[in-house]
């Protein structure tokens, strides 16, 4: 009887243990499950508060992908291409949330003949429409004829339609 036992016990516990390799990462070290590869993320500010920013994807055939970015510094953001590095998770709400890890700004483009960059036109854009829901750019166009810029902004939560902002090519002071 106790062959018997000894040669179950052995049995149960063969059964009960895994391979360490396939569960170890390549350094030998099990990874912890909430540890996550850093994401990338590049578009516009097209909203911010004090220390977080609503990156959105420049043209989007659906609306956008936002993502609401917590963790940088405080800064005159709006209107600047970026592209942030998220630190951790990112949350799939709508908007997606994530912690910043590192924020470039681009270099803004600057069309021939115009006096304001992209983000100078989108950034006097957006203080003259109402953000409450998350904007995509549909255009952002500078009109070299009427010395204009013409953005056309949609929501990416709504189906509300395009709103259509003209800005005038005036140089201004950055605060």
């Amino acid at each position: 009887m106790k062959k018997w036992m000894l040669l179950f016990l052995m049995l149960l516990a063969a059964c009960g243990t895994t391979n360490v390799e396939e569960e170890e990462g390549s350094n030998g070290n099990a990874a912890p499950d909430n540890e996550e590869d850093n994401s990338t993320f590049s578009g516009y500010v097209m909203d911010q508060n004090e220390t977080s920013i609503l990156v959105v994807d420049r043209i989007e055939p659906d609306g956008g992908e936002p993502i609401w970015v917590s963790g940088v510094k405080e800064d005159m953001w709006l209107g600047k291409k970026v592209e942030v590095t998220i630190d951790g998770p990112v949350a799939e709400s709508n908007p997606m949330q994530g912690e910043a890890g590192e924020v470039t700004v681009l270099d803004p483009e600057r069309p021939e003949g115009a006096d304001l960059t992209e983000a100078q036109a989108l950034a006097s854009a957006l203080s003259e429409v109402e953000r409450g829901n998350a904007l995509a750019i549909e255009s952002l166009n500078f009109d070299e004829k009427e010395n204009q810029w013409v953005v056309k902004l949609r929501s990416t939560v709504t189906e509300s339609g395009s709103e259509k902002v003209i800005v005038p090519d005036e140089k201004f002071e950055e605060q």
